[in-house]
């Protein structure tokens, strides 16, 4: 699937979870599912393709922090070791421990921040670059209380 296939299923799956059931979204789960995108299939393990469609819409409905940081952890785990910075293996246990008991936007905000500060370049889309700027201040944001 390319790109524009993969961001139009996206789209339709996100208008579809855009009803009132869904309006407490916070913007880690928006964050995620933009991240996720940018993210090349090369990247993830070769089962994602299956997976992906069910998690996309798990992400889209999710309201709680802690659940999106779970669906997080689903993502970084299909990534492949290449997809991240050599340093990623001494950290990600502490990662992945943080993630489990993050209950708030900021700290799931801040996780996902550092999740994508130690993915390497190649393993997303080049359209990444121009993008990240804005999702970073976005996520600070967050990460700081709105300010």
């Amino acid at each position: 699937m390319n790109i524009l296939r993969r961001s139009l299923a996206t789209a339709a799956l996100l208008l579809a979870f855009a009803g009132p059931l869904h309006a407490q979204q916070g913007p880690s789960a928006a964050a995620l599912l933009q991240f996720e995108q940018a993210v090349t299939w090369a990247s993830v393990a070769p089962n994602w393709r299956g997976i992906r469609p069910n998690w996309v819409q798990q992400v889209a409905g999710a309201t709680r922090p802690n659940d999106v940081a779970a669906l997080m952890v689903q993502l970084e785990t299909s990534m492949g070791w290449g997809a991240v910075q050599p340093s990623w293996r001494g950290r990600r246990a502490g990662w992945v421990a943080e993630a489990g008991s993050a209950r708030s936007e900021a700290q799931v905000a801040r996780l996902l921040l550092e999740l994508e500060e130690t993915t390497l370049w190649s393993a997303v889309q080049q359209s990444w670059r121009g993008t990240r700027p804005g999702w970073v201040a976005n996520l600070n944001r967050v990460v700081n209380g709105g300010k």
